[in-house]
């Protein structure tokens, strides 16, 4: 339940939201139930007390698989409502994964941080880069990074499948920067996917509309129900993938 009682505009990235101290009562039910907690990726959040009644009891769920989390702040779930409504948790909780996620805001694709090996052996890798490098970095810089990126990347994880996302519609694509056309950086991100064989493309235009209204900023960052697109899309082609190599 997550500020439920407002009633939000369009853009709901410019009003302020109320942290401090709450509680709530949920009925549950006789029976089993999956309880998921999510914690918010914006701001500190501390669990104090959870009362069960009834003689119920705690069991912890621990998934059967590890999924680590490369990319910017769409990854980061950043302006989904809910932390449970961005894609890459449920693309976690689809795969029976516990999520690793390293994704940053305003991040590019930085060879430093696929240098370095978790001390876990992880079952999947997600990487979705690339629209912060069109935008505001120079094309230069993206062509090396994201070569030695997937280069670091590869030579920690040689086995493991690896879904590389390209970036997704943005409403500002076709204006002119720098770095030159928006297109060129899937084209180029396609072309290092190709030299490794545990590594799959999956092309984000396929996955958000191009409908501001998708988004919580009506332009970049997918909103509740353009996340909802995101992971409906997403799952498919990961299901096709693991199809394949029979991982799922």
């Amino acid at each position: 339940d997550n500020f439920s009682d407002l009633e939000l505009p369009a853009d709901y990235t410019k009003i302020s939201y109320p942290t401090g101290e709450f509680s709530k009562e949920f009925q549950l039910g006789i029976g089993d139930k999956e309880v998921c907690i999510y914690f918010p990726w914006s701001a500190k959040a501390t669990l104090k007390e959870i009362k069960l009644d009834d003689n119920a009891f705690i069991q912890p769920i621990k998934p059967s698989k590890k999924i680590l989390c490369f990319g910017d702040s769409i990854t980061q779930g950043y302006d989904s409502l809910s932390p449970s409504c961005k894609y890459i948790s449920r693309i976690a909780n689809m795969l029976d994964a516990e999520e690793f996620n390293k994704a940053i805001g305003g991040e590019v694709f930085f060879p430093e941080l696929a240098a370095t090996k978790e001390d876990f052996q992880p079952d999947y890798i997600t990487v979705a880069y690339g629209t912060n490098n069109w935008d505001r970095r120079p094309r230069e810089e993206f062509l090396s990074g994201c070569k030695e990126f997937f280069s670091n990347l590869y030579n920690n994880y040689p086995t493991t499948p690896i879904w590389v996302i390209t970036p997704i519609w943005r409403k500002d694509m076709n204006e002119d920067r720098p770095f030159g056309e928006f297109e060129d950086v899937e084209k180029f991100i396609g072309s290092q996917v190709l030299m490794y064989e545990n590594m799959t493309l999956i092309r984000g235009f396929e996955l958000v509309p191009q409908d501001e209204n998708l988004f919580g900023d009506l332009r970049l960052h997918p909103n509740n129900e353009g996340f909802d697109f995101y992971f409906e899309n997403l799952s498919k082609q990961i299901k096709i993938c693991c199809s394949i190599i029979k991982t799922c």
